[in-house]
């Protein structure tokens, strides 16, 4: 019993250390640009890829600026500071954490595909309208380059708020400007 309460207390003290961490650390100059560089590659990608396949369309979304406005802030809660939090910051070591590239690695790509199942699970079962969405590939290759791109931007920066931004505009710009209001009937 006593090994258990003592597995439970480092646990505790890794996430409460993982937290604190990613929340107090502000990115330098070569982390945003680093950001800003896997950002646009992922744009670079996705984009001719989703238009040409039929998942990604120009044109702004259907609704008043206020309800746009209204939309972005929801989306920098879910899914880019919850996702973000739990796949990235919680589930991987912060760089201050010491361990092997290869073990970071392994680690990451784990929870790389996990981060990718959970979206059609997720459709399964808390979000049906959003199961077309969420289990077309292009839209899942999308996550998985996404989720690539925040995991080598959290482990070169270390900061929560850089990966969730990079989430929130990814999400924001698909969902006001590239057809992903409209196709999840939002």
């Amino acid at each position: 019993m006593q090994y258990l309460r003592l597995r439970a207390y480092i646990a505790l003290k890794l996430t409460l250390h993982r937290l604190r961490q990613a929340a107090t650390t502000w990115p330098q100059v070569r982390d945003w640009r680093l950001a800003v560089g896997l950002t646009l590659a992922l744009g670079a990608v996705t984009l001719p890829l989703g238009l040409r396949n039929g998942f990604l369309s120009l044109g702004i979304a259907d609704i008043t600026w206020v309800d746009g406005l209204w939309l972005a802030a929801r989306v920098l809660l879910v899914p880019a500071l919850l996702e973000e939090g739990f796949w990235r910051v919680l589930l991987l070591p912060h760089p201050t954490e010491i361990m092997s590239d290869r073990k970071r690695w392994r680690l990451g790509l784990a929870m790389l595909g996990l981060f990718v199942v959970i979206h059609p699970l997720n459709a399964m079962t808390l979000y049906p309208t959003g199961f077309a969405t969420f289990t077309n590939p292009v839209f899942l290759l999308s996550a998985a380059l996404l989720g690539l791109a925040c995991t080598v931007v959290y482990w070169q920066s270390g900061s929560w708020w850089l990966i969730a931004a990079m989430h929130w505009l990814v999400v924001t710009v698909w969902l006001l400007f590239l057809g992903g209001y409209s196709t999840l009937g939002l």
